[in-house]
């Protein structure tokens, strides 16, 4: 798979991820932690997080549109050294303040948004067709490799050099990942879009559903991750409540190796996508996994020991790559590329709308069924629509 790190523009932007990914990881303790010593409230702390993803669905079609009208390679620079700007202006103004910190998360969330659906257009430009379900594994591996290896360390240096030096240094990272974007080469827009500005943004959701294949693939991925991402809330009080039995400082223990099970799952999982890719048909991969992950997920919430469930959340984690990748493919494949940074930012939006579902939906199940109920409806909700996508497609 390393091979197509031989495309000179990939691999400028390979390093950026990493070293943007590395900043992320710090921000990402840092603004979490701080936000919760500073209000001492969970709702304030966990908003940090809903204002990121809000401007991940509010923000993201909106900006979308200038992936398709300005050279882009100046439109990924600008996404890196703004977002540089915007965590400097933290411990210059604004971690004093609630709503400075809130501002901050939802400008660095729409940021994000304007430079991810950028990467995902020009992908097929900078790499060969035959190349592009291992390029799209490599761009998580920035991600999935800092989670295991960075994630703990970064802990330790927000610990130890306090949320202002590790604003700081994320500043630095974007800044960093700025300069080394500059040396891709010209990637200007392919052609003029058609109407006013507006007329774009609505154009770039109406791929969704005018597109066949976004079409599947949002139509299956939205609801699936509405189940799916139930996790995400109830896996800390699945380690503290079930496998440690009400003991918080093991539950604490626990819940960063169920965390840790997953980071090397999607490592592993990203390295075995090429090679499935090739002996299986796409789609059957896409589907597959899913419905994988949902089982999974459901064998988790009742595994019951904490050996177990590593097990299952690493099981989870390597399938989720494979159902990840063939996605972003198929969206890549099937859209032109005057319009697909446009598919991206819709489609980023609709994931981003269905993680928050889930987000909330797994607080209520945990409330009402308790954890292992909650990963086991999220997991047959899972299982369920990829079961319902295959007999949909065979009918």
């Amino acid at each position: 798979m390393l091979k197509v790190l031989r495309h000179p523009d990939f691999l400028r932007l390979f390093i950026s991820l990493f070293i943007t990914e590395a900043g992320n990881q710090i921000y990402r303790i840092a603004i979490m932690s701080w936000t919760y010593n500073y209000t001492k409230s969970p709702i304030l702390t966990a908003g940090v997080m809903v204002a990121q993803m809000t401007a991940s669905v509010v923000i993201g079609p909106l900006l979308a549109p200038l992936a398709d009208s300005y050279e882009r390679r100046g439109l990924l620079v600008l996404s890196e050294a703004s977002s540089a700007l915007v965590v400097v202006l933290l411990p210059l103004f604004l971690m004093h303040s609630i709503w400075g910190i809130l501002l901050a998360a939802f400008a660095v969330g729409s940021l994000e948004r304007l430079g991810n659906p950028v990467i995902m257009a020009i992908l097929p430009e900078i790499v060969d067709k035959d190349d592009l379900d291992a390029a799209n594994s490599l761009l998580l591996l920035p991600q999935r490799t800092l989670e295991f290896v960075f994630l703990g360390l970064a802990g330790v240096l927000v610990a130890t050099l306090g949320p202002q030096t590790a604003f700081w240094i994320d500043a630095v990272s974007f800044a960093l990942s700025a300069l080394v974007l500059l040396g891709l080469r010209r990637l200007p827009a392919h052609g003029e879009p058609q109407g006013g500005y507006w007329e774009q943004v609505l154009e770039g959701v109406r791929f969704l559903w005018d597109n066949p294949t976004a079409r599947f693939v949002v139509g299956v991925l939205a609801p699936a991750a509405s189940f799916g991402a139930v996790e995400m809330a109830v896996a800390v009080v699945l380690a503290k409540d079930v496998l440690a039995a009400g003991n918080a400082t093991t539950g604490t223990i626990y819940y960063g190796l169920l965390d840790a099970s997953m980071a090397v799952g999607a490592l592993l999982g990203l390295f075995a996508v090429p090679l499935i890719m090739r002996n299986f048909p796409r789609k059957v991969v896409f589907l597959g996994s899913l419905a994988l992950f949902g089982i999974f997920e459901a064998l988790a919430g009742v595994s019951g020991w904490i050996v177990w469930a590593m097990l299952f959340f690493a099981l989870s984690g390597i399938v989720n790559q494979l159902f990840i990748v063939p996605a972003r493919v198929m969206l890549q494949e099937s859209s032109a590329p005057e319009t697909r940074a446009r598919l991206f930012g819709a489609w980023g939006a609709a994931m981003s709308l269905a993680m928050l579902v889930g987000i909330s939906l797994g607080g209520v199940l945990a409330e009402l069924a308790g954890p292992s109920m909650a990963f086991v409806i999220a997991g047959a909700g899972v299982f369920a629509v990829a079961a319902l996508a295959w007999l949909g497609g065979r009918s």
